[in-house]
């Protein structure tokens, strides 16, 4: 596919991501350049160090080659870099078959009003090609970060504070996808842009960080800002790291690479838990070493083989998914300390599950729980339990070595936490205890409860008691019984003052957990509502525990209504629930995904949906249809271990 794309573009200046030049045609690499008329060097925007473009530098065509679309937001963030032109085509050839197609968005802020022709194909399997041309100059990174942006489902690609100035090779891994970050020349200063410095922080990469830079002022800075200096992947390799005098470096001292903040972070917006598998058809592999890089080799063969710098991407993530999990070969050799911890935490939050004898204590940047949790040996070939452990490591990792977490770090100041307000309505004043005690239960994340008190006196005994024992905001909305359901939840939610609303069930279980799972989907799946289905089951008229077979940590069409976390100006722009009695879950799923919404189902290991006799419930299913498509199922009370719950404390 590179030799077509080439061929038809015989002058364009050519742009790699996740791709090098010894990957190109020999004649296009610049290895046998044929006159003055050859075409430039194509660029590798990983290894060679770019400056800022003078305004007047354009190029008749752009042909930017990124191999995964993770390695396509790396190149987003540099687009400041790429020149003018007429024509710019981008091509990423190893995308997962979970990316929607890469359709950009022109927005005439962005000066797309030149485009002419747009063009979006898919010429072979996971390969996709974004073809633009414009009747006048216009910069080709715009194009770049729009296809970015695309495969990402259009989200925002903002990270937030602090505007972010980049300078080194490599320093794009620190800021992936991030059209707002400014590249700076390795000298400094950061360039202006409309009246005012392009970043509040430098974050700067080099071959001798976390060192001083040297006193003859060859790597100095010409600004005031002092950067953040940051090792270069080539920087910590074993072999770097070998060579007599290594052991002098700065690096080669375990405790210096010991802070997550010395690794560059997790693109969570495309490696992340999205399409893990609940039922594994392959076995266990290893992590180990092949041609001096680490790979993931099942069976004598590798599945998947990480970049020298040990980024992982969506592409390697997606071979992964069928291998029920990887055991860490610290023995063998890889490219180095700083690319193996990469490589594990990449995995890791992308919910492969990882398991270690130990780990050095040169891999301590994982941080203490990453490290704990990999060393604590679950039972794999458990399915229940393969995906708890995937479920603990991917919380950790992605708050952990998220880019947010890890801006954070690097003394960003952190955004104020977001507060959910949950909309708990109830006919019943015997469950309204239950039903705040499973909000109460949250944590790791600010809440507020609504109740509403659907034809409920608050002056119930039972009620009054439930009000009064609770710990936490509380604001009591008393409808009358006559009102129509959807209506209540609407009125309840003009109750609230938090930028996302959680509809929860009074008589069902969740876990500690709960909320803070819910809030980490949306932030690296960017759905308007996040939720689960019901995958535990507690049949009370028969008290068995079902765990029923459901596919989880996808864009879907619907999530159970008592897990609807959604933004709350998404709930504004559709109207919020209608007006009926029954059905306003699902009506309101359907109303969201008509105006262009999107909703994503997490895993549903803490949430337990009680059933009891059909009528009393808005969902009228007969008991029979939960004893069907089941993986397991129990007499008793049977949750998933990440409930934090046994028959004692249910209740």
């Amino acid at each position: 596919m590179i030799a077509e794309l080439l061929a038809e573009m015989p002058g364009a200046r050519v742009f790699l991501a996740g791709i090098t030049a010894a990957d190109l045609p020999r004649t296009a690499s610049g290895e046998d350049p044929s006159g003055e008329d050859a075409p430039a060097r194509p660029v590798d925007l990983d290894r060679d160090l770019l400056e800022p473009l003078s305004a007047a530098e354009q190029a008749a065509e752009v042909l930017v080659l990124a191999r995964t679309p993770a390695d396509l937001r790396r190149a987003a963030t540099l687009h400041k870099l790429l020149p003018e032109t007429r024509r710019v085509v981008v091509a990423v050839l190893d995308t997962p078959p979970a990316h929607p197609a890469p359709v950009p968005t022109p927005t005439p802020a962005h000066r797309w009003r030149s485009l002419s022709d747009l063009r979006v194909h898919r010429p072979k399997d996971r390969v996709w090609v974004v073809d633009a041309h414009f009747s006048a100059p216009t910069p080709a990174g715009r194009t770049v970060a729009a296809t970015s942006r695309a495969f990402a489902g259009h989200r925002l690609d903002v990270i937030g504070a602090p505007a972010a100035a980049i300078a080194g090779v490599g320093a794009a891994d620190w800021r992936p996808g991030d059209p707002n970050a400014t590249p700076a020349e390795i000298t400094g200063p950061v360039p202006e842009r409309v009246g005012a410095p392009g970043g509040d922080v430098v974050l700067r990469t080099s071959e001798t960080a976390p060192a001083a830079p040297p006193e003859d002022g060859s790597r100095g800075w010409a600004g005031d800002e002092r950067p953040v200096e940051r090792p270069m992947a080539r920087a910590a390799t074993w072999e770097r790291l070998g060579r007599p005098g290594g052991a002098a470096l700065p690096l080669a001292d375990p405790d210096v690479l010991a802070e997550p903040s010395m690794v560059p972070p997790v693109d969570e917006r495309l490696v992340n838990p999205q399409g893990f598998v609940t039922t594994p058809s392959r076995g266990m592999a290893s992590l180990e070493e092949r041609d001096g890089r680490w790979a993931v080799v099942l069976d004598g063969r590798a599945v998947t083989t990480f970049a020298e710098s040990g980024g992982v991407t969506d592409a390697d993530v997606a071979r992964l998914r069928q291998i029920r999990g990887v055991e860490v070969d610290w023995r063998r050799a890889h490219s180095g300390p700083l690319a193996a911890v990469r490589v594990l935490a990449g995995l890791a939050a992308a919910g492969v599950p990882l398991v270690a004898e130990s780990v050095p204590r040169w891999a301590g940047g994982l941080g203490d729980d990453l490290v704990a949790l990999l060393t604590s040996r679950p039972d794999l070939s458990d399915d229940l339990r393969r995906e708890e452990h995937s479920v603990r490591l991917r919380r950790r990792a992605l708050r952990t070595h998220g880019v947010a977490a890890r801006w954070e770090q690097l003394g960003a100041p952190p955004p104020a936490p977001p507060l959910t307000s949950v909309l708990l309505a109830t006919r019943r004043a015997d469950m309204v205890g239950f039903a705040l005690r499973q909000a109460a239960r949250q944590r790791g994340a600010q809440l507020e409860v609504v109740l509403a008190l659907h034809g409920v006196p608050r002056g119930h005994p039972d009620v009054a008691a439930a009000i009064a024992a609770h710990d936490g905001p509380l604001t009591v909305y008393e409808a009358d019984g006559r009102e129509i359901f959807g209506e209540v939840l609407n009125h309840a939610a003009a109750r609230a003052s938090g930028s996302f609303l959680l509809k929860m069930d009074d008589d069902d279980w969740y876990g500690p957990d709960f909320l803070s799972d819910l809030l980490l989907a949306h932030s690296y799946s960017g759905a308007q509502v996040v939720g689960t289905v019901p995958e535990f089951v507690h049949l009370a008229s028969i008290d068995v525990t079902v765990h029923r077979s459901q596919v989880t940590e996808q864009i879907t069409s619907f999530v159970a209504g008592g897990t609807i976390l959604v933004e709350r100006s998404a709930f504004q722009a559709v109207g919020g629930f209608r007006p009926l009695r029954r059905s306003v879950d699902t009506q309101f799923q359907e109303a969201l995904q008509a105006a262009g919404g999107q909703i994503y189902r997490t895993h549903g290991l803490g949430y337990i949906l009680r059933r009891g006799p059909a009528a009393n419930h808005t969902w009228q299913e007969p008991i029979g249809t939960f004893l069907q498509r089941n993986k397991r199922q129990w007499r008793g009370f049977r949750p998933s271990a990440l409930m934090e719950l046994d028959r004692s404390t249910a209740s």
